[in-house]
């Protein structure tokens, strides 16, 4: 999770969306979930249970899609002022119309390296889905480990010594 969007990565096609989760129907899913930034709550609802992302540290999480559709899904925590807007798009599909999908995806779109990831971490709200064509190597291993440093997350500008982003 990063403030306010969904970074999906998935490790065995070596692919990335925003936004919009893609799943095989009938097959079990792992996920791996960390937060670039504040805590947040991974939730489908029709899907199952809601975990925490939490910066610093992975948790897990198994789902299995039993039949396709399109559900929603969300972050059921506040998080700050892009909170309403933390929502992403959940499909699950047949195998054959998954597997069409990595392949239309590895074959346009920008590469998810360091540097688009640490852009991609700068606040913003109303994202809409895209995806990435290749994985740098470790990417998800350097975000739980810190080598790429988490967002800031909100700032309260009422709490005492607060400061506007951008000053220091």
């Amino acid at each position: 999770s990063l403030d306010w969007k969904w970074l999906f990565i998935y490790p065995e096609q070596h692919v990335a969306s925003v936004n919009r989760l893609v799943i095989p129907t009938g097959v079990p899913v792992h996920f791996a979930l960390t937060s670039g930034s504040v805590l947040s709550v991974f939730f489908v609802p029709q899907l199952g249970s809601m975990i925490y992302t939490m910066n610093g540290m992975a948790t897990q999480l198994n789902l299995t899609a039993d039949k396709p559709g399109d559900f929603l899904g969300l972050s059921a925590h506040y998080n700050g002022d892009g909170f309403s807007d933390m929502h992403f798009e959940a499909q699950a599909m047949p195998a054959d119309q998954f597997k069409a999908w990595v392949d239309a995806t590895r074959s346009n779109g920008p590469m998810l390296t360091s540097q688009s990831y640490s852009d991609l971490a700068k606040q913003s709200a109303n994202v809409a889905p895209f995806t990435y064509r290749d994985v740098e190597p470790d990417l998800f291993q350097k975000i739980i480990t810190q080598a790429l440093p988490p967002g800031p997350g909100p700032v309260n500008e009422t709490s005492p010594g607060a400061s506007k982003r951008g000053e220091t």
